[in-house]
Parts: C-alpha cells; structure tokens; sequence
C-alpha cells in the first residue's frame, strides 16, 4: 500500500453530531430539535423554479445582495449598523472564523480565548498552529481584568502581542454563561488599545428564556475592531449551511479572497432570504426559544434527581449544559462508563486549549425529546456510581 505523506497538523473533530451507536441517547450533539425543524417547501419551489437561474448556479463571491441586504436588516435589532458592503455570506460561522484566521493570523501567532472555550473552534484554530492565549470566566463571563494583567505583562517583555480575541459572549458554548455589559466594554477597550480582532461568535444570541438582553460587542464597535460572526444554523436549520461575517468593508473585503469555495451554496442563501423576509423566521425563533427553555429545565431537574454532585449554571438561553463534578473526578473514565450504558456525553477535555482540569462534562438539551433527557441523564447516573465504587474500591 502507497504511504502518502499526509499534511502535519490536526484532524477538526473526526465524526459529526450523529456519528453515535444505534439506540444510544445523544446528550452530546447540539443539532436542532428535529421537530422544530422549518418546513421549507415552498421556499425551495420558488427557488428551483423561477429562481433557478440563480439559485443553481455559483453564487457571488459576497454572497446574495438580497441576502446580505437582510443580514443587515436582523442584525439592526442588535444595534449592529452595517451596509451591504460590511457583510460576507460563508457556510456557517465556523467558515467565517476560519476565514478571520487566514486572513489575520500566521503560524505562531497567539489567540486569546476563554478557559474553557467553543471545542470546534479549538480544533480549527490548532489547524492554524497558533498558541493560546487562556483568560479564566466566572459568573459575569470573560475575565477582562484577568486579560488586561496578562496583556500587559507581555507589552512590558516585549513578548508578541495576540492577533484574535474569539468568544460566544452570550450563552457561552460550552458553559452557558452570559458576559455582562461592562465586561464586553472593557474587551472592546483592551482591543483598542492593544490592536487585536475581537471575532465575536452570537449563534445563539436569539434563544434567550429569560434576562435582560445585552448589547452586542459588535453594536459598541466605532473603531472596526470587531468581526461579528453569526448563522441560520440554530435559529433555523444547521443544514442550510448559511452564515455570515460582518465587520470593516476592508478586512471582509480580505477575508473574501480567502474563500475558495466559488460563492457559497446560492440554493440556501435564496430560501434563506425568503424565510427573513417573511415572518415565517421570526416565529421559527419564538418556537425555538419555547422548546428550548423546557428542554433546559428537563436537564437541570434530571441532574437534580440522578447526578446531584454535580454543579449546574441554569444558562439563560442557548443550547447548552456544563456540569462541574467533584475535584479529582475523571470526567474521561465517565463518558467510557455512559456510553457503556448508552448514553453520551463530552467530556470537558476538548474545550480546554491548554490544561484539562479533568472533571467538566458538556452536554446539549436541544436535539432529544424531554424524555430522553430524563433517561439519558439516568443513566449518565448510573454510570456516575459505577465511577464513585471504583475509585472507592481502588
């Protein structure tokens, strides 16, 4: 057999959300709730019938007019003011952010992100070869102050400075937690001042279950320092494939060119623009927003009943649910013992850039039913006391 010299760098994640064993209860994939899922027929009609000389063929570079013309129009209701010019339609956030790192960064460079931090983009930005740079959270989110000691600690040793700051400022993936106002002020200052790109990922910023609503960091944003990324893939349907960048006409201009995908799918892109413009979106979100909030509530109650040891932030919004389990707990040897007893779980390890603390699980409530939450976090029980007997008896 041929040994082809494969590229040296990392795999992104080697399996998608459904790569699971037939009967086992996915607690770990953060697709959209199947029921929920927009009926898009007669947006796809029109799209492949009177449309389809557009909608079949590449689309431009940018992406749609109509379509970022209504990307601007949603983000508005942020307070985010952009113009047609300022936005780059790609597939999926995640697209966009590696754009922001081909366009911004080279090997070595440093990028600064929470600890513990979106595990999808630890996996793309180790593609990139960067270093990490990894601020702490609490319960106002990012630790700015944190950020601020250790930026210029590295000014004062002439140490290179970072080139990306990336976080979820809203109902943070994986920890659910929400950065407060004067946090995400402080960040855009320390940006400012130390001239790095603040990519500021918002997929879940319209599922929101309760508190107030806090400006984004983009919608304070004077000075071009911040890279919105956004998506249809949690407010919609993640295989749509629709995201967007939105920043300095210059930097989305460069990011662009980066691109290598002939136009992203203008298929999409047309049902996507008909679904914004129509109210058909906005009552697809409050529908979200309604199962979603029942969906958390289910997860923290089973937690309550089965794996009461475990520490719980009720997120306001989002998709997501991170577990603390006691000091020296091996969230690793868990997640062996939940699948054995069919159910899945992730483990922390994979959102930590730098050092696993080693007793952090990360689930997702918004792909199974209410009763599958209540079984799979039974098991995950289960699993928890076959855990606790060994290392009892060890």
């Amino acid at each position: 057999m041929t040994e082809f010299r494969f590229a040296r760098r990392s795999a992104i994640l080697g399996k998608s959300v459904f790569d699971h064993a037939p009967g086992t209860i996915a607690l770990n994939s953060g697709a959209a709730y199947p029921p929920c899922l927009p009926d898009v027929v007669r947006e796809a009609t029109e799209a492949v019938g009177p449309l389809r000389e557009e909608a079949m063929q590449y689309a431009p570079l940018m992406g749609l007019d109509d379509l970022r013309d209504e990307i601007c129009n949603f983000v508005a209701e942020d307070g985010i003011k952009a113009n047609r010019e300022n936005v780059l339609v790609t597939y999926g956030s995640k697209s966009a952010f590696d754009l922001a790192l081909r366009t911004f960064c080279e090997v070595g460079d440093a990028v600064i992100v929470t600890r513990p931090t979106y595990m999808t983009a630890v996996h793309i930005m180790r593609t990139h070869n960067v270093r990490f740079i990894d601020i702490g959270q609490d319960e106002e989110g990012f630790c700015a102050d944190e950020l601020e000691q250790k930026l210029q600690n590295m000014e004062n040793n002439a140490e290179q400075m970072p080139k990306l700051l990336f976080d979820v400022p809203d109902f943070h993936n994986p920890t659910g937690v929400t950065t407060s106002l004067a946090r995400r002020k402080k960040i855009l200052d320390l940006a400012q001042r130390f001239n790095f790109v603040i990519c500021e990922d918002d997929p879940y910023r319209r599922i929101r279950f309760e508190g107030e609503v806090i400006p984004s960091i983009k919608s304070m944003d004077s000075t071009g320092h911040v890279i919105s990324l956004g998506t249809v893939s949690k407010i919609l349907a993640p295989g749509l494939r629709v995201g967007w960048a939105i920043g300095d006409a210059g930097v989305i201009r460069r990011m662009a060119m980066q691109k290598a995908d002939g136009g992203s799918n203008a298929f999409s892109q047309r049902i996507v623009v008909q679904l914004m413009q129509s109210n058909k979106m906005a009552h697809h979100i409050d529908e979200m927003i309604h199962q979603m909030r029942i969906h958390r509530d289910a997860m923290i109650a089973a937690f309550a009943e089965h794996l009461p040891e475990a520490r719980i932030r009720a997120p306001q919004g989002g998709y997501f649910l991170w577990a603390k389990l006691p000091e020296g707990s091996d969230a690793e040897r868990l997640v062996e013992l939940g699948i054995a007893e069919g159910v899945e779980v992730t483990s922390g390890r994979l959102s930590f850039p730098n050092d696993d603390p080693g007793h952090f699980i990360r689930m997702a409530y918004s792909f199974i039913t209410v009763d599958e939450i209540n079984e799979g976090i039974a098991k995950l029980g289960v699993a928890w006391r076959k855990l606790q007997s060994k290392a009892q008896a060890a």
